[in-house]
This record gives structure tokens, sequence and C-alpha cells, in this order.
């Protein structure tokens, strides 16, 4: 017993009631009383409260070591004393109220007869100790053998259990202020799920009052499709996860949907059980929005990107290729992980690099912002792209550039087109003078020749000057020649179109052919079968083909093989665009192919200007393939000429298909001639009128009268005068 602590809350009356007893040695007749005093001071210093004996007129009579202790004294002779000795020690009063007047001090209302139980008073003592919180229990215990009262008062101090109540109390409300006053809605749920305490942003947040809402369950206010998902995480939290989050829906009161990120936890007491739920819930509506815009614009980008015909290349700043779309690949010739392991060197000719990287650095490094220009990339086949570019940089948050964008057009066909055109242009300007300067000189080579067959009719044989004037007429049949030639490239001479077969003016010209090529070059033929017609003048057709054997033979100095062949093509208006001087249909192909040295790219596109030739001075005019190009746009066809060196050359010829030839049509026989006399045009006619009035007739018999209605200069053949160039 004397081990066992008595509690604050113990009676003092009772505890007093045995202090009377043992004071007059009642129940202890038979101990000594020296034993029961001692017995009982063990055990009223055992007390861990304090414990204070006053008698009826307020003398302290005792105080156990933990009243002393809460008062700051050391032995019981210090307190010995009257209690209004005490005021100016301490000073009572209720917590955070005015000092208690000595009268309402809890001994003295205990002294009054008032029992007092858990009296909490804040105790300061003057010497500038600590403040305490006690609270104060006692009541006055009459004497049973009738002598005076005793007064017994216990202190228990509360002080440590008051800051902890109040520090609980400031957490309360500091949890109550983040809890209420938070912008992020928040709630605490019961186990089933049911609101317990929202905030005011989590009410807002869905539309609902606190009252609406804590009448609910979460399971009210979340999407149907997404209930599973949520009632899941609370599963694995209950299962010990520390926490979980996710992103889910909710529906407002107005029935709209609202997206949220909800983090939730679950709250256990000090055993571990599971106490209730507490969720944070943050809405993201606006950024789910902003993502679905960002990915429809990113899916129309996407689009964009692969749909443009205008090819489109995303650039890092160093000219690292990172993207290209299925347009730029088709310009170029790469797939797009090969592009992407490449960079824009690598698409350039090695002339153009220096200044066009310079021009990527400049938009890379943010002094230039963006331009445009016309460039030419490398192609896989290492043909040139020409291009319209347009360059600018996308820019970081920061303001530096992050990829530099290349919008790319091909421009290639355009400058072929123009190429073409200027081409044309030029070739139209050179036959007009051509074509000028061959009429006039047929004039006057008409006047020549003519008078010097007239001469040779009136001289007799064995005259000394006959050979002078056949000299004289040889060089103006030569003349005739070339001023042919200038007329059939200028496309001014009259030609007398017919339907012909390609396969019989070659198999017809096979023998000249193969006298024409000589020993050291073999010359064979492919002529496809029931061959389509086509409509030409015979003899341009035969210029055509003598030019292009000719200029084959030329190329093998040290023979080679020679091959004509003959087929039937079909152009598609889908295939048209890449031949825009023809109109889509049936054609006939005559191809001119040798194993001769080639040409290079610049004499390729140089071939048909006129005066342009490769041999040695002396041994051409530059005129023989003009004529081919003339003629052959003459008749309404095309020439095209494919050429590398070392290997060979082939023209491909393309005349308009007719169908058969009609029964009935003129025959067309092949001629052997070589240049003809000059013939009279309109234009030429001038010139002729100037001669005198006479008729050709066989050579030696002149005739001096001119019949009537005949034009001057008339002649027997009604094609112009035009040469084969053997």
């Amino acid at each position: 017993m004397c081990d066992q602590r008595v509690r604050a809350g113990a009676r003092p009356s009772g505890f007093a009631v045995h202090l009377r007893r043992v004071a007059g040695d009642e129940g202890l007749a038979e101990a000594p009383a020296s034993r029961a005093l001692a017995q009982l001071r063990a055990v009223v210093a055992s007390v861990a409260d304090g414990l204070v004996v006053a008698d009826a007129a307020g003398t302290l009579l005792d105080w156990n070591p933990a009243a002393l202790r809460l008062h700051g004294y050391a032995s019981v002779e210090e307190v010995r004393r009257h209690l209004s000795t005490f005021p100016d020690t301490f000073i009572l009063s209720v917590p955070g109220g005015p000092p208690l007047p000595y009268s309402e001090w809890p001994l003295c209302r205990v002294l009054r007869g008032e029992r007092l139980v858990e009296y909490e008073l804040q105790v300061r003592r003057t010497d500038g100790a600590e403040d305490l919180v006690v609270a104060y229990s006692g009541a006055r215990i009459p004497d049973p053998a009738g002598g005076p009262d005793l007064a017994v008062l216990t202190l228990h101090d509360v002080t440590a259990h008051r800051r902890t109540e109040a520090r609980l109390r400031a957490s309360e409300a500091l949890f109550r202020g983040a809890f209420e006053d938070t912008a992020v809605p928040m709630a605490l749920l019961a186990l089933d799920n049911r609101f317990v305490r929202v905030n005011a942003a989590f009410a807002r947040l869905f539309g609902y009052s606190r009252d609406e809402l804590l009448g609910m369950s979460m399971p009210e206010v979340t999407h149907p499709d997404d209930v599973v998902k949520s009632l899941a995480g609370r599963e694995a939290l209950l299962a010990g996860a520390a926490h979980f989050a996710q992103e889910k829906r909710y529906v407002h009161r107005d029935g709209r949907v609202v997206w949220c990120v909800a983090c939730v936890s679950l709250v256990r007491d000090a055993e571990g059980r599971p106490q209730m739920y507490v969720g944070q819930v943050l809405d993201v509506t606006d950024r789910k929005r902003a993502e679905g815009e960002l990915r429809a614009s990113a899916e129309r980008f996407r689009a964009f990107f692969e749909a443009t015909t205008a090819g489109v290349v995303e650039i890092a700043p160093d000219a690292r290729i990172l993207r290209a779309n299925a347009a730029f690949c088709r310009m170029i010739g790469y797939g797009p992980d090969e592009l992407a392991e490449m960079t824009v060197a690598d698409v350039l000719f090695p002339e153009d690099r220096d200044h066009v990287l310079a021009q990527y650095a400049g938009v890379g490094a943010g002094a230039t912002p963006s331009y445009e220009t016309d460039r030419r990339y490398r192609r896989r086949d290492g043909s040139p792209l020409w291009a319209r570019v347009s360059v600018g940089a996308a820019r970081d948050e920061g303001g530096r550039p992050a990829v530099v964008s290349a919008v790319v057009i091909d421009l290639t066909e355009r400058k072929r087109l123009e190429e073409r055109f200027q081409q044309a242009q030029k070739m139209e300007a050179i036959g007009r003078l051509a074509g000028g300067i061959a009429h006039d000189f047929n004039n006057l080579l008409t006047v020549i020749v003519g008078y010097g067959e007239i001469l040779l009719a009136r001289l007799p044989p064995g005259d000394d000057t006959r050979d002078v004037v056949q000299q004289m007429t040889a060089a103006g049949e030569r003349a005739a020649g070339l001023t042919a030639q200038l007329l059939a490239f200028s496309r001014h001479a009259v030609v007398e179109p017919r339907v012909l077969d390609l396969n019989e003016v070659v198999a017809q010209s096979a023998r000249l052919l193969r006298r024409l090529v000589g020993e050291d070059v073999v010359l064979g033929t492919a002529l496809a079968p029931d061959l389509s017609r086509v409509r030409a003048d015979p003899t341009q057709v035969e210029q055509i083909l003598m030019n292009l054997v000719v200029n084959a033979k030329d190329a093998m100095p040290r023979g080679g093989r020679l091959t004509i062949e003959t087929r039937e093509l079909r152009l598609r208006a889908e295939d048209a665009a890449a031949f825009p001087d023809l109109a889509p249909g049936g054609y006939v192909q005559l191809a001119v192919s040798d194993t001769g040295t080639g040409m290079t790219e610049g004499t390729r596109a140089r071939v048909f200007e006129p005066f342009f030739t490769t041999k040695e001075v002396g041994k051409g005019t530059g005129l023989g393939l003009a004529v081919v190009h003339g003629a052959v746009k003459q008749s309404g066809g095309r020439v095209d000429v494919y050429s590398e060196l070392g290997v060979g050359t082939t023209f491909k010829v393309l005349l308009p298909a007719v169908g058969a030839a009609p029964t009935g049509a003129p025959g067309w026989r092949h001629s052997r001639r070589g240049a003809r006399r000059p013939s009279c045009s309109s234009r030429t006619r001038p010139a002729c009128g100037r001669s005198p009035g006479w008729r050709w007739r066989p050579r030696g018999t002149p005739s001096w009268r001119r019949p009537a209605g005949e034009a001057p200069c008339g002649s027997p053949r009604r094609t112009p005068a035009r040469s084969t160039c053997w």
C-alpha cells in the first residue's frame, strides 16, 4: 500500500479521515504511535500529487514532497506558516484571467466549507519561475472526536497536459484553416466512401452545397465509367498502399464532365486500424481541353505534313535533319529513316554547301528570322532538284531557335520548262534568221545555177569553159543543199505530208544505209510488226533517218553496232505533263542507237542547236541534227536523245500515229537523189523574176519563150530544194 501512488483525483476527505484516525491512534491501539505516524508519512510522501494540510485557522501544518516541488520549496519548515503570508510569493489566476484575490484562493474557499474538484488555476511565482497550471481539489474534514476541523488540499500539475491540449487546439485550428481555406478541393470520407467532411473548394468544384455532399458518397459524383477504377484505388489503400493518385472524371451537378487528378491516402489509428480516407482533387479540365486541342492541332499538322504536295523538313539548329514528309522523300529519293541519319550538307552539291549552311546557321543562331530562296538539292541519283525553299525557326520558351523548318516546292519541272522555252525561243530566233538567209540565198542560187546550166547548154562539147561552168554549177548545187537544210531547220520549207509506213521506209533504205555505215559498223533492225502509219513528208523522213544514221556512224570511228528500231507507244493523259508538246494518244517511235563514244551532259543539251558540232573544222556544218529537230517538229512530233559516255547514244523520234494506210493511197518510193536544184517559193520569186524568161527543159534544150501563165523560174518538181546531208 505504501508503494501504491494515489492519483490526483482521489477523494481527499477519505484520506483526511484516515489521517484523523492515525493521529488519534484509532485502529492502531496495538501499534506504537511512532510506527503509525511513520506509516502515515510514507503514504503521504508517496502521493504523486501535492498534498497540503491546514488547520481551521489557516495555518499550514504539513506539505508532502510533491507540494513542496510544485511551489519551489525544499523543506516543510519553510512553509509551516499562516496562508496569508503567501500572496507575496504566488499569484493565482484563472488561466487567461486577472489575479484572484486572497479570499478566493482554493484553501480559503475550502476553509469556508466549499468543496473543490479539479479547480484549475494558473500559478505564477514572483521569483520568475515558470508558470504552472494546477488543478486543486479539497475539502474541510471535521474531527470525529469533536476537535478542530482540518482542511486538506490536493494539487495536480496539469501544465504539460494543458500545453499539449493547446498545441492540439492550435494544430486543429491550423488544419481546419488549411482544410477550409485552401483552394485545393479536399474531402474526408468514411470507409464506406460517404463524405464526412468537405471544404468549400470541393463543394464549388462539383456545384453542390456542403450539406448536400455530406449526404452523398464519392461514387455518386464520379463518372460511371471511372467508378470501378476509383474503388480499385481504395482497395489498394486498404491492402497496405501508402496512397494512390489517378486521373478520373467526375460529374458536375449540371451534368458536365470535370476532369481531375485525385490523390487519396488512408488515415489509421495508433493500432493501424483504418479510420477514414483523405482525398485531394485537382481540376485539370482546362488542361485536358488544351491537351485535346493540342492533339487535334498536332493531328492537323501531321495530316498537312504528310498530305501536302510541298516538301516539309524539320532541321536541328546544327543542320541535322530531324524528319521529312513523304513529299520531300519522293523529291529527294531518300527514305525518311535515311534522311534522319543525314545532315543538310548530305543533300547539297559540294559547291553549294558553304553558302547554304551559312544561311541555315544564321537561322539556327537567331540572326536571321526566316528567308526564302531558290536552291538546288542533290537527289539520291545525283541529279539536281531545283526548289523554292522557305526557311523559318520555331523557338523554345527562352526564345532560342529549337527547330528550323523548311518548306520545299519542287521547281525542277518548271526549271526544265523554262529552259525548254528559252531553248525554243533561241531556236525560233535562229530559225527565223536561218530561214531568211536561206530564202535570200535561194534567190541568188537560182540565178547562179540557172545561168550556169544555160551556159552549159550553149557551150559546145570540149570547150575549156565547160569545166569552169560545171564547177560553178556544182558549187551552186552544194550551196542549194545547205539552204535546203536551213529551210528544213527553220520549218519554212514546203512539205507534202503523206501516210507512211516507217517499217517500209527503213526496209527500202537498208541497202543504202549499209553502204553508208561501212564495214566496221554492224547495222541491225528491230521493226515492230503491224506498225501504225504516220503522216509526214517522205523526203523529210528520209532526211531524219539518214542524218541520224550518219551521226551514229560518226560516233563510232572504230566501229560498233548501230540499231534501228520501230515500235508503237501510247501517251496516257496522266503522263502527258512530262511531254507538254505532245497530245495524249498513239505514237510511232523510230529509234536509232549506237555503241559509240556517247555525249557529255553539256553536249547533249546543245545537240539540236544549229551550227553546233563536235567535229573537226571542215567536217561538219552543225545542221544535221538541227534539221532532224525541225523536220520532226514540222510533222507534229518530238525527238529526244539519251546518251552516256563510253556506252553510246539513242535518238528517239515520236510521230503521231494515224492508223493503217488507206487503200489507193499514193505510194512512196525511196529516193536516192542527192541535193536538188534550188526552187522558187513565194518568198523567192522576186529574185527569180529578174532572170530571163527561161523554162527548164532537158539539159541542152533551152526554150527562149516562157509558156503562157507559168510563173517565172518554174520547176517540174513541186518540192523545194533539200539535202540528205550524206
